[in-house]
């Protein structure tokens, strides 16, 4: 019967996003191409924005419609709080008409306060300091959980954010990711409900896009899935439910740090599914592997979390 909710998110999602596209048409609302991309992606200047505004409002509602208890309740705060972090975003870009939305320093203030808020809520309604180590096992870290678990909560939501930067890329990659923890049961209305709305946003969001999802929903999807991991203590098996993610953020942190340090480059651009764009592969070709990968390391991750 969980099905159901699939369907029933993907049907909404693909009926919603039609007029919300044509809205932002009619009213010349578009994403801005930051100068420092790749110069492939100026075409892609007034493409309508602000997706996930609807797929994450489509998703976490029939979620709590579904089933409604705590765990899926502090969840939806997460992905509300980062929703409205990405939304104020992608506002500010839409009134500047330029790519400068909030400035990095207030996004990420704004993040770390979201997710306190977000990690508080778990540890009032489920009391624990415990994480599990991946191929290690569980760990008290007492007072060190608490800004652990809100680092990696900013990090995950500002990795998949790096990620969503070609034509389908993040949302089929949260997909793939997501798919194993349906196999053990986990969080299935949810993610289900996600998958759903996400595929209805996929539809419009293959290449070429007619839509791009924004900050709004780039932010919250990664807030949703680190929550959801946090809540059973499995924040850092991030590194395999969110692999590609945090690899894509990784390579913006070499490239930066190798640039700074020996003013060499690593990638030819980072993140580093620009890098792959620059060398010649297309957009569907780059959404397709990179899901592939993501979707094989989260199976890694179940089978790394069943031996402990």
């Amino acid at each position: 019967m969980e099905r159901v909710v699939l369907i029933a998110s993907f049907i909404v999602a693909l009926v919603l996003f039609k007029p919300f596209i044509e809205i932002q048409r009619k009213k010349k609302i578009g994403q801005f191409i930051r100068e420092e991309g790749p110069d492939l992606h100026n075409y892609k200047t007034g493409t309508p924005t602000s997706g996930g505004l609807v797929f994450i409002l489509v998703g976490l509602t029939l979620t709590l419609i579904w089933n409604f208890n705590i765990e899926y309740i502090i969840i939806f705060v997460s992905g509300v709080l980062f929703s409205i972090t990405g939304f104020l975003d992608d506002y500010l870009k839409y009134k500047k008409k330029n790519a400068a939305g909030l400035s990095a320093l207030t996004k990420l203030c704004i993040q770390f306060v979201s997710a306190s808020i977000v990690i508080l809520l778990i540890y009032l309604n489920f009391p624990h300091t415990e994480i599990i180590i991946p191929f290690i096992g569980t760990v008290d870290l007492g007072l060190l959980y608490f800004p652990l678990s809100i680092i990696i909560v900013v990090g995950t939501s500002n990795a998949v954010n790096l990620t969503d930067g070609v034509d389908g890329l993040a949302a089929s990659v949260f997909v793939a990711s997501v798919i194993p923890l349906l196999i053990v049961g986990y969080y299935n209305v949810l993610f289900l409900s996600l998958i759903g709305a996400v595929l209805g946003f996929i539809w419009y969001n293959w290449h070429p896009a007619r839509i791009f999802m924004g900050d709004t929903g780039s932010l919250a999807l990664g807030g949703i899935l680190a929550t959801a991991l946090a809540i059973k203590g499995l924040d850092l098996f991030i590194i395999f439910f969110g692999s590609v993610f945090i690899a894509e953020m990784l390579s913006v942190i070499i490239q930066v740090f190798s640039y700074k340090s020996f003013g060499k480059r690593v990638f030819k651009m980072s993140p580093v599914h620009h890098h792959f764009e620059i060398i010649g592969w297309s957009e569907t070709r780059i959404t397709v592997i990179f899901s592939v990968v993501a979707l094989l390391f989260s199976f890694v991750g179940l089978f790394v979390w069943g031996r402990l």
